[in-house]
């Protein structure tokens, strides 16, 4: 455990952060330019050198982008520097708004078929 495993959730709440924002800003054909997400998240390009902060938010941005690539949850066939989520992005930041009851009782529920009958 200890700092690697903190690290990585800090890693993965970033991801699903970067993912949320792709979701929030993405235009009616399902992509969003790259730089809007960025400058949404803090990050500007034209600032990276000499800027410590802003170089090391790129680095974790990029990481991010290819893990959420990785992962299923960004299309790869996205047009050049654009995002566009997969449906399994969708379905991810979807059930990460329910609340926190309503996913743990989804997850001790077996599946009945939609039957509530008893």
């Amino acid at each position: 455990m200890g700092l690697r495993s903190t690290e990585r959730q800090a890693q993965r709440a970033f991801e699903r952060q970067v993912l949320a924002q792709v979701l929030a800003l993405c235009e009616p054909d399902g992509a969003v330019p790259a730089q809007r997400v960025e400058q949404a998240l803090g990050y500007f390009r034209q600032t990276v050198a000499g800027n410590p902060a802003q170089q090391v938010l790129g680095r974790r941005l990029r990481g991010a982008i290819d893990a959420l690539l990785a992962d299923g949850l960004l299309d790869p066939t996205a047009p050049p520097d654009t995002f566009r989520p997969t449906d399994a992005g969708r379905a991810l930041v979807a059930a990460s708004r329910r609340p926190w009851w309503r996913r743990a009782f989804a997850i001790t529920q077996p599946s009945h078929g939609g039957s509530r009958g008893g």
